[in-house]
């Protein structure tokens, strides 16, 4: 009989874990510019339950038949999904953009963006954001996991921008950390869930003119997730990089001045001389 009640109390609790929360999933965005400016937009898509009538589909279960529940996000959140807006609004540094919530279908999205004149720009407001988690710093991670932007070239100017995974994310540990502990509410998820589980890294893009880096979240219906097939893929590659080139047109416009000022030179003395 003890075995039974042990067994069905395991059962319960295994059906509130598979019906929970979906974590927040992050795509980033970065483009750069032939100096080397640029901007960063960060997007956190919510599925959120208090916009849907009806429940809404576990990704993990497209098709509904292993049983995993639905998603619920709202009931986790003190004072609903929409609360997050609130929070990044008074939470992030000057320098980053929170637009207000988008909402499509079921889904909000939390839009953030940042901008640098140049790359030394860029890695002092990276910087600043690894900085503000309360479990990270810079100094954590070594020369190979920092971003880096290589310029090389003449008439053609090549970008070669690598960043890792891991300071990717130390960037976006102030708001996961803030958000869970603020306003993340564990109700019968308690033991369940933790700060891990509640985003995911699930889109990277990066643009260098004409060139893009892009690894996209997708269902792979032959992947293993316990006892079951079937799941979506977040982003597993540990570094990210990408090489652009761009016209050199400063050094172009240069050479040319250049030439017609010898050019130049050269009409005027062969003028003199016929004088």
């Amino acid at each position: 009989m003890k075995k039974r009640m042990l067994l069905l109390v395991v059962m319960v609790l295994g059906l509130v874990a598979l019906a929970g929360c979906w974590p927040g999933e992050i795509g980033i965005t970065t483009v750069f510019n032939a100096d080397g400016s640029g901007t960063r937009t960060i997007v956190l898509d919510v599925m959120d339950d208090g916009l849907s009538a009806e429940p809404i589909i576990n990704p993990d279960d497209p098709e509904q038949t292993e049983g995993k529940g639905a998603v619920l996000n709202n009931k986790y959140i003190t004072g609903g999904v929409v609360a997050i807006n609130t929070w990044l609004q008074e939470n992030a540094p000057d320098f980053i953009t929170v637009e207000e919530a988008r909402v499509d279908g079921y889904h909000r999205y939390f839009t953030l963006t940042y901008s640098w004149d140049d790359f030394d720009d860029f890695i002092d407001k990276y910087k600043a954001l690894v900085n503000l988690s309360p479990n990270l710093s810079w100094t954590d991670f070594d020369a190979a996991e920092l971003p880096k932007l290589e310029v090389k070239g003449g008439y053609s100017k090549t970008l070669t921008f690598t960043e890792s995974k891991a300071i990717v994310e130390a960037s976006l540990d102030w708001a996961i950390d803030g958000i869970y502990n603020d306003i993340y509410d564990e109700a019968d998820l308690a033991g369940w869930v933790g700060k891990a589980d509640i985003s995911v890294l699930a889109g990277y893009t990066v643009v260098i003119n004409d060139e893009k880096y892009e690894e996209l979240r997708y269902y792979d219906p032959d992947a293993e997730d316990g006892d079951f097939t079937g799941k979506i893929i977040f982003v597993e590659s540990d570094d990210f990089t990408l090489t652009g080139s761009f016209a050199n047109t400063g050094l172009i416009v240069g050479t040319i001045i250049g030439a017609m000022a010898l050019i130049g030179g050269a009409v005027f003395v062969v003028l003199k001389f016929k004088k």
